[in-house]
């Protein structure tokens, strides 16, 4: 999958800004200011005026009660000046803050004029520009945090990660950032058993946040209270996201259990997901070992985006996978090339990732930690991935992904 960013720059005649570069300043600043300069002037004549006010009233009530008594006036009248030199005060950082936004407004004037662009367009520039570098800014923050968590966890496969950093990771940061975005209400990951289809998902949830987990909800319940729990759970969602503006990850393995042709709760799922992104404020992974199953009303674009083939390891994905597991071993002049080929060129099927995990801990426990033993296991044990599972698989992909 691949992700196109555009941005259409036009000419435009230098007349069409005449007016905009002979606005005054406080029109300007009604215009484009965050927070209108001219309200806080309001607000603080109103201030003032309020307190003078509430001053006279109450001195003359105390002249008419106290009439004679000096002390209760002059109690009153430093009660006063307290109040008005505590204005004085908010009005003198104020003005500062008033005379910095000006300046800023009029900095922005001359670089419009300069470049012959539009204030409206500069100002979104800046806006832009600010919500993008905050989206890096958050992205830096969270590879920093992901140093032993996250993809980082996960060896190989890296285009996979890749379409997940464009499609998903980064389009939640620039939420985050205050940047317009779309986010997908569900991604689909489809491959054989063990190849790390949960592990993606969990990993992915890191990614986006340190220590965060997806909600994981098991479909192999009765459907009824599959979609309850998937309410419950979306309750929850969007009550986190109004509190702290973050999405909820929720997983649904096995997806197909729940989505097939003829699941008698596939109108009520249909529903769920459509709604994911505006209304529920989560987003779905779904996990299958058995795509051709999920019924086609699922995977149209608006419910299901995107699809990622998640197959067995080829052996580029092997050396990552072998390197990350045996180096474990903490033994010196191990040839990871000829373990992987040994991995990935079994006539009788493919071991998964699970299955390379396995075959480290039977090293561990056997005490094999040379290149020519690792290898005599590997011949000796079965991939647990057939020959025919793995011929079904690639058959089910094309009539899957071609459909």
């Amino acid at each position: 999958m691949r992700i196109n960013n555009s941005y259409n720059t036009r000419n435009i005649n230098q007349t069409f800004f005449r007016g905009v570069f002979t606005t005054n300043i406080k029109d300007i600043d009604k215009k484009y200011s965050s927070v209108h300069i001219t309200d806080y002037v309001d607000s603080f004549q109103k201030s003032v005026d309020g307190i003078t006010d509430t001053y006279e009233k109450e001195r003359k009530k105390a002249e008419n009660k106290f009439f004679g008594k000096k002390r209760a006036l002059r109690k009153l009248d430093d009660e006063y000046r307290g109040r008005m030199d505590a204005w004085r005060q908010d009005q003198a950082i104020f003005q500062k803050a008033k005379e910095a936004h000006l300046k800023d407004i009029e900095q922005l004037l001359e670089t419009a004029k300069r470049h012959n662009v539009t204030l409206d367009e500069l100002i979104k520039l800046k806006s832009d520009f600010e919500a993008t570098q905050k989206t890096i800014d958050l992205a830096k923050k969270q590879q920093a945090a992901n140093e032993n968590s996250g993809f980082n966890r996960l060896a190989g496969y890296e285009p996979e990660k890749a379409t997940l950093q464009n499609i998903l990771i980064n389009k939640i940061f620039e939420e985050q950032s205050g940047l317009p975005t779309k986010l997908p209400n569900a991604i689909l990951f489809f491959g054989p058993t063990g190849t790390g289809k949960t592990t993606f998902a969990i990993a992915l949830a890191q990614e986006i946040k340190e220590g965060a987990k997806p909600v994981m909800i098991d479909t192999s319940e009765e459907p009824d209270d599959v979609m309850d729990e998937i309410e419950v759970e979306t309750r929850r969602a969007r009550k986190k996201y109004k509190q702290t503006g973050e999405r909820t990850i929720i997983l649904l393995d096995e997806v197909e259990t729940i989505a097939s042709r003829d699941s008698e709760v596939l109108d009520e799922l249909k529903a769920k997901l459509t709604k994911a992104f505006d209304d529920d404020k989560c987003i779905y992974i779904m996990t299958s070992n058995n795509p051709t199953e999920i019924s086609p009303d699922i995977l149209t674009p608006d419910r299901t985006k995107y699809v990622v083939s998640i197959d067995p390891p080829d052996f580029e994905n092997a050396l990552a996978v072998v390197k990350f597991y045996f180096s474990g071993l903490n033994q010196q002049g191990l040839d990871y090339d000829r373990i992987a080929r040994a991995i990935t060129n079994c006539s009788n099927g493919k071991f998964s990732n699970s299955g390379i995990e396995e075959l480290y801990r039977q090293c561990c426990t056997s005490k094999i930690c040379t290149t020519d033993g690792i290898i005599n296991l590997i011949n000796k044990m079965s991939p647990n991935i057939t020959r025919s599972e793995l011929d079904s698989y690639e058959n089910d992909k094309k009539v899957f992904l071609g459909r």
